[in-house]
């Protein structure tokens, strides 16, 4: 399998800002999907100051012409972002499909395009293109949700308030799956793995500072000089700052006239920092979520415009503090927000919440259909977000009794009270990484009388990813099995399931269940009675 991924790197020294992010994204997909038994083909157009021998140093790149630098000046919103392209989408799309014939490539099941200037025109193109020679599906990657796209997959990994599920409204095809918000966040797996590392942050002791490798707009400077009050002597920082920025050596001066500072290098992950950090302080781009999976606090300054309406949405759930855009931060609001976090309450920290660290395991399932082996654990507190978004997700609301969204607070008191009951179970579905796929939940309801039996009520949901990947009879089998030894074998499993629910009714009969006769009331809808005891 090939994973053709068109990056085409922006104009000017602002474009490698911008790009950078898309290459390091597309990077960390990449790699999940060649541990996964992908092959992985880049393809990219050359650009003064491009990332190509970054991604060459782990991939094949293919690379497209370069072309003659384009005045972007007084450019904004989508004429800016077709510009970025170089040519026209038709152009572009053509060149690719001439570089791949020239490649050799014998197949391609998936085209990835993470690109501003491109939209349903290139992709159109491009698959028409294809003919009957590629049976391709495309996954596009995407942040503005401001032009059509014709994709069989979308991913969006930004936070957006309540809006999430409408934000791409009218733009694709009926066929599209979505992966909105942080919980498909493309992070590298070390972040999950450093969970467990995360210390209790009571006290402000280290403060990283990183504004991405580049950071043309000097903020890492103004942190450093607010970093030189008096009060905040005590603080610790480490600073990291590529070779490429042209305010490396104004950093590294500032850097050897503060005590208990570090200037690093470019780092190959930058979870070890964060781990030892009390809090950051940085912008709002791909960062953003490898902060929030380690639970960092974090002041931000958006130092793009697209980047300010997530940051705001950030803020205003309570997920970070952000102090404005690059244009408007000064040094006097660093420090007043940072000498705030040595005398107030330290506040709970929230955006661990966001994303566990398994965007990227997710989506590679969903695009290479893994069936991959499941174990079940016990659900901790760590999981109330995550159950909650499954039991809101669009899919399983519609095929619930009641299709109201859950609220954050009624959740909340049902899942501190589950985790205490002894007659709920709740299990959690996890691949052999650890990433979490779904869920299987029994309520216990013991024998009243002389010869009856415990029954236990099943509930059962699927991550988004997994769906479509054989998972759910495994899922429903491993639970059967835990039900078993934590209530024994006389207990008896029963499932309802709005008889509407197709795909639900098959599971449990595959799983050996009896069904009931269906049930249909006003106020429980037309249902099917499933029944399981370890004799049948």
């Amino acid at each position: 399998m090939f994973l053709v991924v068109n990056q085409v790197l922006f104009r000017c020294d602002a474009s490698m800002t911008i790009g950078s992010g898309h290459v390091m994204r597309c990077r960390t997909l990449a790699r999940e999907l060649l541990r996964s038994g992908a092959d992985v083909v880049f393809l990219c157009r050359r650009q003064p100051g491009d990332l190509i021998e970054i991604l060459a140093q782990e991939f094949c790149v293919l690379t497209l012409p370069e072309l003659p630098l384009l005045t972007c000046e007084e450019l904004e919103g989508r004429t800016l972002y077709e510009a970025w392209l170089g040519c026209s989408q038709q152009q572009d799309a053509d060149q690719t499909f001439d570089l791949i014939s020239a490649a050799g490539l014998q197949s391609i099941d998936w085209v990835v395009v993470d690109h501003y200037g491109i939209d349903a025109v290139w992709e159109n193109h491009l698959l028409q293109r294809f003919g009957t020679r590629f049976s391709s599906k495309l996954l596009v990657i995407d942040d503005l949700a401001d032009r059509s796209h014709q994709a069989d997959l979308l991913l969006d990994q930004n936070y957006v308030g309540s809006g999430v599920d409408t934000r791409y409204s009218g733009l694709l095809p009926q066929h599209c799956r979505t992966f909105l918000g942080p919980h498909y966040a493309l992070l590298g797996p070390e972040y999950p793995r450093f969970h467990a590392l995360v210390p209790a942050r009571r006290e402000l002791h280290r403060v990283l500072v990183f504004f991405g490798g580049v950071d043309l707009n000097n903020l890492t400077t103004r942190a450093l000089e607010a970093l030189m009050a008096p009060e905040l002597s005590c603080v610790a920082v480490d600073v990291v700052l590529g070779h490429q920025s042209p305010h490396r050596e104004t950093v590294a001066d500032m850097v050897s006239r503060r005590p208990l500072t570090t200037l690093h290098d470019p780092l190959p992950s930058l979870a070890g920092l964060m781990v030892r950090a009390d809090l950051a302080i940085g912008a709002c781009g791909s960062t953003a979520w490898e902060r929030a999976c380690l639970g960092l606090p974090t002041l931000v300054v958006a130092i793009a415009k697209n980047q300010l309406p997530f940051a705001q949405a950030l803020d205003q759930a309570g997920f970070l503090m952000l102090l404005g855009d690059a244009s408007e931060v000064q040094v006097p609001q660093i420090v007043d927000a940072l000498k705030a976090r040595l005398v107030e309450p330290w506040p709970a920290e929230r955006s661990i919440q966001l994303t566990d660290g398994y965007g990227a395991a997710r989506l590679a399932m969903a695009m290479l259909r893994l069936n991959a082996p499941l174990t079940l654990r016990r659900a901790e507190l760590r999981d109330e977000a995550l159950l909650l978004k499954w039991a809101n997700d669009p899919d399983v609301r519609a095929n619930s009794f009641s299709h109201d969204l859950i609220s954050a607070d009624d959740h909340h008191c049902w899942f501190e009270q589950g985790l205490l009951n002894p007659n709920r179970l709740m299990l959690i579905a996890v691949t052999h990484d650890g990433c979490p796929v779904g869920q299987i939940r029994f309520d216990r309801s013991p024998a009243t009388g002389p010869g009856g039996v415990d029954e236990a009520l099943i509930g059962l949901s699927l991550d988004q990813c997994s769906r479509g990947c054989g998972l759910s009879v495994p899922l429903v089998r491993l639970g059967l099995q835990v039900m078993q030894q934590r209530w024994g074998q006389s207990t008896h499993a029963v499932a309802e399931v709005l008889s509407s629910n197709d795909a639900s009714n098959a599971c449990f009969e595959r799983c050996g269940f009896k069904s009931d006769a269906e049930v249909s009331s006003k106020s429980r809808h037309d249902m099917k009675l499933w029944r399981w005891c370890s004799m049948d």
